[in-house]
């Protein structure tokens, strides 16, 4: 019985496969019986202690670089007097926003917001 050399390339890229799939499982089996060491956390000068958990984190860097700032006291405001509202009071807001009936469309609104 022949076998194709197409099946027999088949068979050795599943064998590798397969070859990963257990060394992936061997390494995390030796990951879990190994105690945990404690990582080492570099702080830049001037920033703030080892933040609790990944998205402080993050937001702390974007902050650095300059990619986020603080809302304004307006802004804030704002999105205070929208979280004290009622659920229906922004479910009809909500609504009348999708059904805005526009006089020209609103690729042309921004084009001439723009100018």
């Amino acid at each position: 019985m022949a076998i194709s050399e197409k099946t027999i390339k088949q068979m050795q890229k599943d064998i590798r496969d397969i070859k990963r799939q257990l060394a992936h499982r061997q390494r995390t089996k030796n990951e879990k019986q190994r105690p945990a060491t404690p990582k080492r956390v570099v702080v830049a000068p001037g920033v703030r202690a080892t933040p609790s958990n990944e998205n402080e984190r993050v937001m702390e860097l974007l902050r650095r670089k300059g990619m986020i700032a603080e809302l304004p006291p307006e802004a804030k405001a704002r999105a205070e007097r929208w979280r004290a509202l009622p659920e229906e009071e922004k479910k009809r807001i909500w609504d009348e926003f999708f059904n805005l009936k526009l006089d020209k469309p609103l690729s042309d609104i921004i084009i001439e917001n723009r100018r």
